[in-house]
């Protein structure tokens, strides 16, 4: 449950003087399911993974916000977030948003840890609760195979404007400092790492849409690109479109399409693919069924496509309302690789302990609680 707190409650923070100014949100989500997840075979025909039961901690967390009136129509605002280990110690993590700014007629500047704005839409039309556990289409379009493209995870070190909203049209821009250079490693020879986003979305009524592009200098992960010299760090480029509609019948459709595109500046080398997903989620009072389906088009690079690379997911997703904060929810996942893909799971993966490979394919089913606060 949202709710305003005194300063003793959160002395740990600041001190009481400054939240005697403050008006501050604790505020969090605990998430828990029993899985069973399994793989099979790969391509070189080396056994998978038994089937294994397992307990999910699905992006479970714990938060502060606040804001302070400055006057003249100025606020200052901050957030503290962090990810809960329910399903072990019930230790607190790192990674989540956490940011400090000013927002006014202008708009809003933040600087921090932040959700750019591509990962928000693809967060927009997942299905899933929270978009969080294994499933989610992040598992095909944030992913080239096995290395992640960055595009579904949070901006370290990144200062972002987010402008006023017009009508329900926002636009977003955002930098992520690499803190570092490498242009005088005579094995690297990177130069400075830096990051872009921009993204406009429009959100009114029943309609969602969003585009936005990010781009990645001397900073996409080191070897995603085969052949690349040295191991080195090459650029990468993601467009990405989503739309989600809500329809009178209590009816949700999702769509999302990425296209990703890795390089080095040396001996031309490239990886790229195009992915998409829909979805489609029905409600009847306080249950709601949902099937959602992602693809990967076949990986091409500099030698041209690589034979049978694609993958397809396919996520079936139930819930059921307790209360408002409440949900009891439950999914089956089955990711398939062909004998050229190596794609997996996202969040939560299998891999424990077979690792993954080329031809593998992933199956899970979980029952969970989730419940915010």
């Amino acid at each position: 449950m949202q709710k305003k707190i005194i300063a003793l409650a959160v002395a740990a923070l600041a001190s009481s003087a400054a939240f005697a100014q403050s008006n501050v949100t604790v505020y969090g989500t605990v998430d828990l399911g029993q899985a069973w997840v399994k793989s099979n075979s790969d391509a070189a025909g080396t056994a998978g993974q038994k089937n294994v039961g397992r307990l999910d901690n699905n992006s479970s967390n714990i938060g502060f916000r606040g804001t302070e009136d400055l006057g003249n129509g100025l606020k200052a605002l901050f957030q503290f977030e962090a990810g809960i280990d329910t399903d072990t110690n019930g230790g607190w993590g790192r990674g989540r948003d956490t940011y400090i700014g000013l927002t006014g007629g202008f708009g809003t500047v933040v600087a921090g840890n932040l959700t750019h704005p591509l990962r928000a839409m693809g967060a927009k039309v997942e299905l899933t609760p929270g978009a969080a556990g294994f499933g989610t289409v992040g598992s095909i379009t944030g992913a080239i195979g096995a290395t992640k493209t960055g595009a579904d995870d949070r901006a370290q070190n990144a200062i972002a404007y987010v402008s006023p909203n017009f009508s329900g049209f926002t636009a977003t821009v955002a930098y992520v400092n690499g803190e570092r250079n490498n242009a005088n490693d005579p094995v690297a020879n990177e130069g400075e790492v830096r990051q872009w986003q921009v993204a406009g979305q429009y959100e009114a009524g029943p309609l969602y849409v969003g585009a936005g592009y990010h781009r990645v200098d001397n900073g996409s992960p080191a070897g995603l690109v085969a052949g690349n010299p040295g191991n080195k760090e090459a650029d990468a480029a993601v467009w990405r479109l989503a739309a989600v509609y809500n329809f009178p019948t209590n009816t949700k459709l999702t769509a999302l399409y990425d296209n990703t595109k890795a390089e080095t500046n040396v001996a031309g080398n490239y990886v790229k693919r195009a992915a998409y997903s829909l979805g489609v989620m029905q409600s009847f009072g306080q249950a709601a069924v949902g099937l959602e389906w992602a693809k990967s088009n076949k990986i091409k690079n500099q030698a041209g496509t690589v034979a049978d690379s694609s993958a397809n997911l396919w996520t079936l997703v139930g819930t059921y309302s307790l209360s408002k904060r409440t949900t009891a929810h439950a999914r089956y996942s089955k990711l398939s690789n062909g004998n050229g893909a190596d794609y997996a799971f996202y969040y939560n993966p299998v891999s424990n302990p077979v690792a993954g490979a080329a031809g593998r394919d992933y199956t899970g089913f979980m029952v969970g609680l989730r419940h915010s606060f």
